[in-house]
């Protein structure tokens, strides 16, 4: 888990961005309205069930705030990727080396070539914003698979993992 990981944080894009952990424990979550209605349906459900029972404190908002003091935390969108990517998670407003105040997933929408978005994607991809590595990045260093890298595993793994919860308890 960040910071453990050495990457700086900073204000990136979907093509260039960081790893970062959440500004704070308030966690709120918005997603906007090209995310099909089950997906949405997922992100909630997982979210809640998953990252809800840490010491964040989860709240889902019923619109995005894009600027100021209080932005929401995470924005959910779905759109065009690679065929070989699932989703993608940057920080749109890093407010120091470590810290993001927002940060975007987006999830493929060709269910063609990837498959349903399901909870475990939205596990994997949630956790990358409160600072959850893959194995490869994590310290120390974990194959990819490693049965407690949880959700953040290539596998498809629908929990977080007790290792993850307390990573995450730990720093928030």
């Amino acid at each position: 888990m960040y910071p453990n990981y050495d990457w700086t944080c900073y204000d990136g894009e979907m093509s260039n961005g960081t790893l970062c952990q959440t500004d704070n424990a308030t966690f709120t979550v918005w997603s906007q309205g090209n995310v099909p209605g089950g997906v949405k349906t997922t992100i909630k459900n997982t979210i809640k069930n998953q990252f809800g029972p840490t010491d964040l404190t989860v709240s889902f908002q019923s619109s995005g705030t894009y600027t100021g003091d209080a932005e929401t935390d995470l924005i959910n969108q779905s759109g065009a990727l690679p065929s070989d990517t699932i989703g993608i998670t940057w920080c749109d407003d890093a407010v120091t080396s470590k810290k993001c105040d927002q940060h975007y997933v987006r999830y493929n929408s060709s269910v063609a070539e990837v498959g349903p978005i399901n909870g475990s994607d939205v596990c994997h991809e949630t956790g990358h914003s409160v600072g959850l590595t893959h194995g490869r990045d994590a310290n120390p260093r974990v194959g990819n698979t490693d049965s407690r890298l949880g959700c953040m595993s290539i596998n498809d793994v629908y929990s977080l993992g007790s290792n993850n919860r307390r990573n995450i308890n730990s720093v928030y």
